[in-house]
Order: structure tokens, then C-alpha cells, then sequence
């Protein structure tokens, strides 16, 4: 631990964990731009970094942007992201009576609360995992990520079906190029620009920032009214704090639980921990009137499960969702997977994203609540027509940058397209993603698998692991189902 500390400390790292959690927070400030969006336009640029420094950079990003949501909620009444739907409902009625600053600094305040419960589960729980997952081998390997890719295809949103057709299309995507066993050209179509697959950044590059420009163009012009604050109150009192403990203890532990199910994220876990903290208050009435209660809870519980989600990320190799997806694809730039071989090899980098977690948490704290009161009604009056054009130049120039070929900005393009129709069609994009990144580690478990077990099924379903695993997959097919059938009913 200490020589990981030592690693964050140092001058360049800070300068990037400082950087990125700042650009996070003004992607998940404006409505449309994401912290999915923020970690996959970064990535290109930790190409010449050294791993660690540059993972530290994107997760910064992830809590920045995530965290930045509550700006565009308390002051514009929208979501900056998905998982401030629920901070809205109070946030804003709280602004709109001369409280924004207030506001804005509880939410704050939260999410500082919910990132350290999620870091404490995320440095107990994360090396326990992976300790345990050294003793897998190729056939438990095929079994966790049947588990992985059936959580991502059951809980996106939209149909079961349509889910399942994006994550085969990924699966089929990622069999483009060179096999990996055999080492023959496949499924290229005579491009030669296919030889080396499909550049798992340019696809994201694509389905995320290419296709979000291309659906945003229309209400591009579309400018919020913004709430001012007339109040000078601004942190939360003592007594306020203390009626909170219990509200920030529940709504980090249901962050946290759910976060830990890959697939489902910080939305619904702030749609959860909003109605508890409802249910369990003595005037469940002032709900949506500008209750701070009301900010609290899905604040919490939408960061505490930022550092959840990074447990099965980081120990197991699952991402379980759009963002920890795109952190998988920054990794596997530098040749590295996440997973228990990680912390085997490469513990002293993982101990320093430990500690990078934990400080982009208090940077983040810091600019929103002392210095982001001051600066955010500006960047929130910023146009999407004059943002999404440099976005769009951006990510494409670091496409480019990365193979210095033109055939990355192809297969950008591409999915550009494609997620358009996409998008317009309701099709999920988040299987599909999870598809071409997981196919070829899939497909080379799977075959590593067959040659072990000479064609055999039995250790799949004689082995107490690979059981476990299939069974988990299984139910979470059936849950998803019935689910669908219960909310078309």
C-alpha cells in the first residue's frame, strides 16, 4: 500500500487525477455528455502514459462525471447524468427557493460520503476476489463471463431480444481479423484495414461520441434557464449532518450492493435509496419540496456504487457497464486485462488506484463545493452546437493518434452510423460493447477450455465454481424475463 501511495503522489499523477476529475465533473455538469463519453475521449490520450498513470486519470474521470450530474439537477432542473434522475425531484424545488448554492453543496457533500463508503468496500472486497479467482482456470474463466454477459444483456434497458442481438453482433464483431490460436486471416471481407480486428476504441468512439453527436444535432440550440442562488447558506450545519448519518449509511450500502451487480448501475441505485430514504423519513410529504434528505440519498448511493462497480471490474474482468467498459478498453491499449492477474503482477499500480480513487474523491469535493458554485453557471450556459464539434474533432484525432491510420476513423464512422440508427431504433448499445470487448478473451478461454477438457461438458457442470457461475447466469436470463413480462403486462 504504501508504494502505491508513494506512486500517486508524485507530481505528473497528480496533475492528471486533478485534470481528470475536474473535466469529469464539467462532462457530467452539462446534460448530453457523460462520463462514458469523458473516459473514451481520454483514452486515446494515455496511449504514451504508463499504465497506472493513466488508468488513475480515467477513473478520476469516472468520479468527476458521475459526480457532476447534481450541477445540471439543482441548477437546471434535468439530469447531467442517468443517476441524478432522482437528485432533480428535491434538488431543484430547493434551488428555486434562493437555496442553489445549498443545493449543490449537499449533493456534493453526498457523493464525497457515498465515493468513501464504495472505497472502503472496494479495498476490503476487490484483493479478497481476486485472491480467490488465482485458482480459475479456463473453464471457470468460460463461466464467469457467461455470468458477465448475461447481467449485461438481462438488465439493459429495452428488449430482452433486441439486447441479445447486440451482444451476438458484438460477439460477431470481435471475430474480425486474425485467429487467435491459429493466427489465419478471418471474417476481414477483403478489407485489409480488418486485418487487426476491430480497433476497440474506435467502436466506442463511434456507438458513444460519434452517434450522440449525430442524434444531439437536433435541439443542439436549446439553452435551460438557469436558478440562481440568493441565500449565502451554503454547507450543511451540524444538526443537519447528524439527522443525516442514518440516510447516508443506508443510501451508501444500497449504492454499494447494487453497484456490485454488473449491468445495473448508479441509476437504479439512486432510484432505490430516493424511496427508502422516503419510506423510513417522519414526513415522507416534504419529498420533492426541496427536502435535503431527498438530495442526499441518491447522491450517496449513486457514487458509493462508482467504487462497487470497480470490484467485479477490477478483481473478476467484468464491466458492468458503459463506463467500466471503456476503462477495460484503456487498459487493454497497454496489453493489460483487468482480473486476478492483475493484482498478481501488477499490485503496487492497483494499491495506486486505490489511493487515486480516494483523492480524485476529495478533489472532487473541493472544486465543486468551494471553487464550482462560481464557475458552473457559466459552463452550463455553454451551447451544445459549440461543444459537440470539438468533442467530435477531438475524439477523432485521438482515434487517429493511436494507430496514426486512417483505418480507426473508418471504423469509427462506421459505428457512428450505426449507433445512430441505433439509438433511433431503441437498441441498446452498451451488449454490443461489452461483446467486442469480451469476445476475443471469451473465445480464447472457451477454446483453451475444449482442448483441456478434450471436448467434454462435464467439468462445466461437475466442477462446484462453474456451477455456481452457469446457475447465476441462468437466473439472471429468467429474472430479466419475467421482469419484462411483469412491466408489458
Amino acid at each position: 500500500m504504501p508504494e502505491g501511495l508513494l506512486w500517486v503522489l508524485e507530481p505528473f499523477t497528480l496533475l492528471l487525477i486533478v485534470s481528470g476529475t475536474i473535466l469529469g465533473v464539467i462532462f457530467g455538469a452539462i446534460p448530453g455528455l457523460t462520463a462514458t463519453l469523458a473516459v473514451i475521449l481520454l483514452i486515446p490520450l494515455t496511449y504514451g502514459m504508463e499504465p497506472g498513470q493513466g488508468m488513475a486519470m480515467l477513473i478520476a474521470v469516472y468520479i468527476g462525471g458521475i459526480s457532476g450530474g447534481v450541477v445540471a439537477a439543482a441548477l437546471l432542473g434535468m439530469p447531467g447524468t442517468p443517476a441524478s434522475i432522482a437528485t432533480t425531484l428535491d434538488a431543484y424545488p430547493l434551488a428555486k427557493r434562493g437555496y442553489a448554492n445549498k443545493a449543490l453543496v449537499v449533493g456534493v457533500t453526498s457523493n464525497l460520503v457515498g465515493c468513501l463508503i464504495g472505497w472502503m468496500f472496494l479495498i476490503t472486497l476487490a484483493p479478497q476476489i481476486a485472491r480467490f479467482a488465482l485458482e480459475f482456470g479456463p473453464v471457470e474463466n468460460v463461466a464467469v463471463l457467461l455470468f458477465g454477459f448475461t447481467t449485461i444483456i438481462g438488465l439493459a434497458s429495452g428488449s430482452l431480444r433486441r439486447s441479445l442481438a447486440m451482444a451476438a453482433l458484438g460477439l460477431a464483431f470481435s471475430t474480425i481479423g486474425m485467429d487467435p490460436i491459429s493466427g489465419l486471416e478471418r471474417n476481414t471481407l477483403g478489407f485489409n484495414f480488418l486485418t487487426g480486428g476491430v480497433t476497440t476504441i474506435a467502436a466506442m468512439v463511434g456507438l458513444f461520441v460519434v452517434a450522440q453527436a449525430f442524434a444531439d444535432m437536433d435541439d443542439a440550440h436549446k439553452e435551460a434557464e438557469l436558478i440562481k442562488s440568493t441565500s449565502k447558506e451554503r454547507f450543511m450545519t451540524w444538526r443537519e449532518i447528524k439527522a443525516s448519518i442514518g440516510n447516508f449509511i443506508r443510501s451508501g450500502l444500497i449504492g454499494t450492493g447494487i453497484g456490485l451487480l454488473p449491468g445495473i448501475g448508479g441509476t437504479l441505485a439512486s432510484l432505490i435509496a430516493y424511496d427508502q430514504a422516503k419510506k423510513a423519513s417522519k414526513e415522507p410529504e416534504t419529498f420533492g419540496t426541496g427536502q435535503i434528505q431527498g438530495i442526499i440519498a441518491p447522491e450517496t448511493a449513486n457514487n458509493a456504487a462508482i467504487g462497487a462497480a470497480l470490484i467485479p471490474f477490477l478483481a473478476l474482468g467484468i464491466p458492468g457497464d458503459g463506463v467500466t467498459a471503456a476503462l477495460m478498453g484503456g487498459l487493454q491499449i497497454h496489453g493489460l486485462d483487468p482480473g486476478p492477474m492483475l493484482f498478481s503482477k501488477h499490485l503496487t499500480m492497483v494499491h495506486g488506484l486505490f489511493f487515486s480513487f480516494l483523492l480524485a474523491s476529495l478533489v472532487m469535493y473541493f472544486f465543486m463545493a468551494v471553487i464550482g458554485s462560481y464557475i458552473f453557471p457559466f459552463i452550463l450556459r455553454v451551447k451544445k452546437k459549440f461543444i459537440f464539434p470539438l468533442v467530435l474533432v477531438m475524439s477523432l484525432v485521438g482515434c487517429y493518434n493511436m494507430e496514426y491510420s486512417t483505418s480507426a476513423l473508418i471504423v469509427a464512422f462506421f459505428f457512428g452510423v450505426l449507433g445512430y440508427f441505433m439509438r433511433k431504433y431503441k437498441y441498446p448499445a452498451v451488449p454490443l460493447v461489452i461483446g467486442i470487448i469480451l469476445g476475443p478473451l471469451f473465445e480464447r478461454q472457451l477454446r483453451l477450455a475444449i482442448i483441456q477438457t478434450q471436448g467434454s461438458l462435464w467439468p462445466f457442470i461437475s466442477s462446484p465454481i462453474p456451477i455456481l457461475f452457469i446457475a447465476l447466469a441462468i437466473a439472471s436470463l429468467v429474472i430479466s424475463m419475467r421482469t419484462r413480462k411483469r412491466d408489458s403486462a
